[in-house]
């Protein structure tokens, strides 16, 4: 099922530009609600809206979001690009279970893994609003459990070298950049996300446990010296919580979710809503996709002690646009404002300008030709992106292959869901991008100059 845009009879100056990504390609009926989310689009766009992208083009989107459930890598997908606060297009494909009929729709809920990270950056930036903190905070001032890191010789190293005292504690800015130094695990073979793993740090059932298995595992790099995806956003979580007196998911849905209308969005799922929530699934390339089993399929709250502010939500496209508007719109959305707008713009600012000292290229980038907010990636240089995004463009992706973008220069979100998690990732935010700035009119030109290392891989 899909809403498409009719086609257009001239050639998006997008596609010209930005022809050299363009190679970049990754080959339910709902139930009951108790209440239903206001989307923030319409399904049928308004003219100026339709006339920014060439039909025929975006037509490619549309093919190839459904290949991944077509070519059997998961079992569904749901997206919707908005653009001037219209819906522009949206598909869904497949099925909500892997055995079942029942069809997706914006009010499927999907587990969203590292998307959380943007909702609790924001929720931290509201207590900084508040003035109980500031930025230049040691974090160990909530955190004293942290109060003797040790850092590793031998960033990004299979072997410690030998550690050393840290300098001193990471600022808040720098766990909010990810550039404190913590490590994440995640089947990373460097010395400290090896003994986070053996550790067994995010295995942890208390906030109390957590922070002291952490504790024993050494920084990758003196804080402010290098960006590492890390384990940062749940320390935020914690803080958040320690500041607020609540509990993180209780905290968003009185601060976040209940302003902003997004009634299926918290850290587990409620009976009333699981005739909603999508089966999550595991591709093994030659072999049919295998659900997989446990707490994070049923996410029921009795198995989810711990709300993990870097990857625990569950949330639906229908919520996830509202929670997008609201940042896209400097803070505010529908007449409710959450931030103001030097804090969105501080969240949406790169904060990781690392270069090498020899060649002046950047180093330490999330993704080539980004840097990296708070709790976001954000282009710092289109051509070298080969993502076509204007410089400014924020985004992330969470582990279950889930992604969102924002682009303030043409007022676009795109929201898109997937539910796979296995070793071999399933992420197709950057064929959408692809599609979608290939398809877009646009007078935006890159402001940085092309040179042979700019160009994409």
């Amino acid at each position: 099922m899909k809403n498409k845009l009719p086609a257009k009879s001239a050639i998006s100056v997008a596609l010209i530009l930005f022809l050299m990504s363009c190679s970049a390609k990754e080959a339910a009926a709902p139930g009951p609600a108790e209440e239903e989310t206001a989307l923030i689009s319409t399904q049928a766009g308004n003219a100026p809206a339709i006339e920014s992208f060439y039909g025929p083009i975006l037509e490619q989107l549309d093919e190839d979001m459904q290949q991944y459930v077509q070519s059997g890598k998961v079992s569904n997908l749901a997206y919707a690009l908005i653009k001037d606060g219209d819906r522009i297009q949206s598909g869904y494909f497949g099925t909500r279970t892997l055995k079942g009929s029942a069809p997706v729709d914006d009010r499927t809920i999907y587990r969203i893994g590292s998307m959380t990270k943007a909702v609790t950056a924001v929720s931290l930036l509201m207590l900084l609003e508040e003035g109980k903190f500031s930025l230049d905070d040691p974090i160990t001032r909530f955190l004293p459990e942290l109060n003797n890191l040790q850092v590793t010789r031998s960033f990004q190293s299979g072997s410690s070298g030998g550690l050393r005292p840290a300098d001193r504690p990471p600022t808040m800015r720098e766990l909010l950049t990810h550039t404190a130094g913590f490590a994440i695990g995640e089947g990373q073979t460097d010395y400290a996300n090896r003994v986070f793993q053996q550790r067994d740090v995010d295995g942890a059932t208390t906030n109390e446990e957590y922070l002291k298995r952490l504790s024993g595992v050494p920084l990758m790099y003196q804080p402010g010296t290098a960006w590492s995806y890390s384990a940062a956003s749940d320390l935020q979580g914690i803080i958040i919580e320690r500041i607020s007196g609540e509990r993180l998911g209780a905290f968003m849905k009185r601060r976040i979710f209940d302003p902003l209308g997004m009634v299926d969005t918290g850290f587990s799922v409620r009976d009333a809503q699981r005739d909603r929530l999508a089966d999550v699934t595991a591709w093994t390339p030659g072999q049919p996709l295998a659900k997989i089993e446990g707490p994070m399929q049923d996410m029921d709250a009795a198995h989810l002690p711990r709300d993990a502010g870097g990857h625990g939500l569950v949330s639906t496209t229908a919520d996830y646009e509202r929670f997008a508007g609201m940042l896209l719109h400097e803070g505010t959305l529908d007449g409710e404002r959450l931030l103001s707008p030097d804090s969105v713009r501080l969240l949406r600012t790169s904060g990781t300008d690392f270069s090498d000292p020899e060649t002046g290229f950047p180093m330490y980038q999330p993704f080539r030709g980004t840097g990296f907010g708070f709790g976001v990636a954000v282009v710092t240089n289109t051509i070298r992106s080969g993502l076509g995004a204007p410089e400014g463009t924020y985004f992330w992706d969470g582990a279950y292959g889930t992604w969102f973008w924002i682009d303030p220069y043409h007022d676009i979100i795109f929201i898109g869901m997937v539910q796979n998690l296995s070793a071999n990732p399933v992420m197709p935010r950057k064929t959408a991008m692809t599609d979608v700035y290939h398809a877009l009119f646009t007078d935006y030109f890159p402001s940085n100059p092309v040179v042979e290392e700019d160009l994409p891989e």
